[in-house]
């Protein structure tokens, strides 16, 4: 039985929305057990008629995380729905953690709580991205940072490997660094050192720099960035998409002749909308702690948060954790 430990308080559209998404998965994974932390009585009355009670827990906490705090500030609300869920997983009373809110408070609980994989410099969020080609492309990091060092991009890269090979079922995944042109010694001073380093020390199927415009033509697996630069592509890309549904809408709707067309094509273009829809991802994985932790988006709906849950049982299936920890120690005792 998989059992998620879930942040109630972080959501920006409020508990509710992750209240349907509990009485949603709980109903359709027979397997599953949630831990709810958050407002006792608000969640007790939110849940009330849940037919799945037996398979819920509510911890009620008291101390409230503002959307902007600071790491030692976060560490000292300790009776926080937020740290209590991320130290579930630390007392392995649950197999992975699942919140909403704030980036910087989440990652902070997770590697001050969890600490990082023996060998890991820095942890980062990934998270799989659509393609031209039906496959999603690894991309990492996407926020957990904004400066990185070419040590912590080259265990981005290896931690990216690990990934689409247990999850995405890669047997020689395509690593590639995210730059500002393809030659070598484009980017930053890291992203060149690193480059560098992945060529010559490692194993990995590195084949250099690749430019944000063909970064997901579906011919990459891994996709390697500074968080900074990583969490601009990523919003890059999500703000993109939602231009071109605006546009879309707005040439269909233009005369009688175009609404004709579009019912023609509306289940291709239904279709496709799913496959690019950031949603359906449900949010980042961090990678690189000793546990299994999924940030969902801050304005993460029911829908949303079923996905987000679907990402971390995958994760727990896969033993994904268990194939980092065994790899990045064989690293560690090589070197």
């Amino acid at each position: 039985m998989a059992i998620f430990a879930l942040d109630r308080m972080g959501s920006d559209l409020g508990p509710e929305e992750l209240s349907k998404a509990v009485t949603s998965y709980l109903k359709e994974d027979k397997d599953a057990k949630v831990l709810l932390f958050g407002d006792g009585e608000k969640l007790t009355g939110l849940l009330k008629d849940d037919p799945n009670f037996s398979r819920r827990e509510i911890r009620n906490t008291s101390d409230i995380i503002p959307r902007e705090i600071k790491p030692l500030d976060f560490l000292r609300k300790k009776n926080s729905s937020r740290y209590q869920a991320i130290a579930a997983v630390k007392n392995k009373e649950a197999d992975c953690v699942i919140s909403a809110g704030s980036t910087g408070g989440f990652i902070t609980g997770a590697t001050r709580l969890l600490r990082n994989i023996e060998g890991v410099s820095r942890a980062g969020l990934c998270v799989p991205l659509p393609t031209l080609e039906n496959h999603p492309c690894v991309a990492r990091d996407v926020g957990a940072n904004n400066t990185n060092a070419p040590e912590d991009l080259i265990g981005f890269a290896k931690m990216g490997n690990i990934y689409a090979k247990a999850v995405l079922k890669g047997s020689s995944p395509r690593v590639f660094t995210l730059s500002n042109g393809v030659e070598e010694g484009k980017g930053t001073d890291e992203i060149v050192k690193a480059g560098e380093r992945l060529k010559k020390e490692t194993t990995l199927n590195y084949q250099g720099n690749v430019e944000a415009r063909y970064a997901l033509d579906g011919k990459r697996d891994v996709l390697v960035t500074p968080g900074f630069v990583g969490n601009v592509f990523l919003k890059s890309n999500e703000g993109r998409a939602k231009f071109r549904g605006i546009k879309r809408k707005a040439a269909f709707t233009h005369s009688l002749k175009t609404k004709i067309g579009y019912l023609l094509v509306r289940k291709q273009i239904g279709a496709r909308k799913a496959s690019l829809d950031y949603k359906a991802y449900g949010g980042a994985y961090l990678l690189g702690v000793n546990g299994i932790c999924v940030k969902s988006h801050g304005n993460a709906n029911a829908y949303t948060f079923s996905q987000a849950r679907k990402i971390a049982k995958k994760r727990v299936d896969s033993h994904l954790l268990e194939k980092r920890q065994k790899e990045f120690k064989d690293d560690s005792s090589n070197a």
